[in-house]
């Protein structure tokens, strides 16, 4: 059947598809935008909800983020490269209207700092960085798939200085990041030759800048949205925005360039509402190590900021001498008898928090490391195993996420300086942190997300040159294979996501 030409009428945050998509071109488009959760194979029926459509689809509300209406049907713009490659393969005529507002750039010129950085180092962008700049600024928007360790932030205000638009918001997922994230760009963006103050709205404070960083948890509430969390390791801001609530939704609708740390947590449909609302913000880009999802709905984060145009892998930096190599230990855990009944949490607090045999294992294994000259941190889930942990432990602390931020940067100094040998901490270790010195990893909370898992080798993979002047040369990292049903599966998801890493040597004891 002839198909008519259609025509996309494009904006920052929606496409909207005028004209009609016959037959098998309207089914095809759906399938192409949309996917399965994690959990479709055993949801999986026809749906007769969905008028044309005859697959087998999950009734899931999320898994199409096609929209179909009177006036006809939508998409969120970042998947634009997805519905014109579909077109393309379809022979389906189309033409674009770019409906989009140029912006007008103001007197707003910013520039990296040519002084050195807080610790004396010289400030300066890697070739690999510099090409990430200019593929963003020609590309508009796009994930930038950047491993832990390979500058993330610094690359962030490096386009946040070439653009010179305003105004910006950096997001970020944890309170843990948004403190970092406002340092590093001050330390390193400057205005008319000096400093600047960058906003912050999220762990308490409340102040809008030229250049905001924002948690995105404080973001939807602003914007009158409900923030779920994004499993169950996740953190929130309870940082009470009643008095500027306004201002900040005007800030995010106003905003003109978008970046948002971890952007793999933008796959929830509550992060997905920031997007929508970024209504002015033509450029806008996600970065990430691992910029997808367990759960099958890896297409929403493309939603929110376009294709992946970046690819900065962990196994290129260590090849190329950014990064030290990681040997991973899989450690079996066979004590499993009598714990693989009863629903996860019952299993998991068994299993792994109150596994006696299993802590004693861990604690053993980080005295060792330290005995080694090793500087190690132990990461759980949750607090009583940390606390449980930290009794076994001799010379341990343990951080979380009611620690002070006082405390906190009070003791990271300490690891810096090598008066803080073992480390055990909750998931607010798990990204972000940036703690050169560590270098070795004990994962005792072993976890469901395949994603937090690579994110965690970053920890403790960075360069880094000792007081006495010795250079990390690897890290060692210490994950465990408990033998019951749930567990081992969570297992085999982190050994896979290990194996995608050419440089990581992995063993199984």
């Amino acid at each position: 059947m002839d198909q008519d030409r259609i025509k996309l009428y494009l904006d920052n945050s929606t496409t909207m598809v005028v004209g009609t998509l016959k037959g098998d071109n309207y089914k095809g488009l759906k399938e192409i935008l949309g996917y399965f959760p994690e959990d479709a194979m055993w949801r999986q029926q026809n749906n007769p909800h969905w008028d044309g459509l005859v697959t087998t689809v999950c009734y899931n509300k999320q898994y199409c983020k096609c929209a179909v209406k009177k006036d006809g049907m939508h998409f969120p713009t970042g998947l634009i490269s997805k519905a014109l490659s579909y077109f393309r393969e379809k022979n389906i005529a189309y033409e674009i209207v770019d409906i989009r507002i140029d912006h007008v750039i103001d007197e707003f010129c910013l520039s990296l700092s040519s002084v050195s950085l807080k610790d004396g180092s010289p400030f300066k962008l890697y070739d690999y960085q510099q090409e990430t700049v200019v593929k963003a600024i020609n590309a508009q928007r796009g994930i930038l798939k950047m491993a832990t360790g390979s500058g993330k932030t610094k690359t962030a205000a490096a386009i946040i200085a070439a653009l010179s638009i305003r105004p910006v918001i950096f997001y970020v997922t944890s309170k843990e990041l948004l403190l970092q994230a406002v340092s590093d760009l001050e330390e390193v963006l400057l205005k008319d030759g000096l400093p600047i103050t960058i906003g912050q709205i999220g762990c308490g404070r409340k102040t809008i800048g030229d250049i905001t960083v924002m948690t995105v948890q404080t973001a939807v509430r602003a914007v009158g949205g409900k923030y779920v969390k994004f499993d169950e390791e996740d953190s929130n801001d309870n940082t009470d925005i009643e008095d500027i609530k306004k201002d900040i939704a005007e800030l995010i609708r106003s905003a003109k360039l978008i970046i948002c740390d971890e952007c793999q947590h933008w796959a929830a449909e509550t992060c997905t509402t920031i997007a929508d609302n970024s209504t002015s913000a033509r450029e806008r880009f996600g970065l990430s190590a691992t910029p997808y999802r367990d759960k099958g709905d890896d297409i929403l984060i493309e939603a929110c900021f376009g294709k992946q145009i970046v690819d900065i892998r962990a196994s290129w930096l260590i090849q190329k001498g950014f990064l030290v190599k990681p040997y991973i230990t899989f450690i079996p855990i066979t004590n499993m008898k009598g714990q693989n009944l009863g629903p996860y949490p019952s299993v998991y607090k068994s299993a792994i928090v109150e596994n006696a045999y299993r802590n004693e294992m861990i604690a053993k294994l980080a005295s060792n490391l330290v005995s080694m000259g090793r500087t190690v941190l132990v990461l759980v889930q949750q607090i009583h195993h940390g606390e449980l942990l930290a009794e076994l432990i001799p010379g341990s602390v343990f951080m979380h996420g009611s620690s002070t931020e006082k405390y906190r940067k009070t003791h990271i100094e300490k690891i810096k300086s090598g008066h803080a040998p073992i480390t055990i901490s909750s998931t607010i270790f798990d990204e972000g942190i940036d703690c050169k010195p560590l270098d070795a990893l004990i994962l005792a909370g072993g976890g469901k997300s395949s994603t937090r898992a690579l994110q965690r080798i970053g920890r403790v993979i960075r360069n880094y040159t000792y007081p006495d002047g010795r250079k990390k040369e690897n890290a060692f990292v210490y994950d465990f294979r408990d033998h019951q049903k749930y567990l081992s599966q969570h297992a085999s998801a982190r050994h896979k996501i290990y194996m995608s890493e050419t440089e990581f040597e992995i063993k199984n004891m």
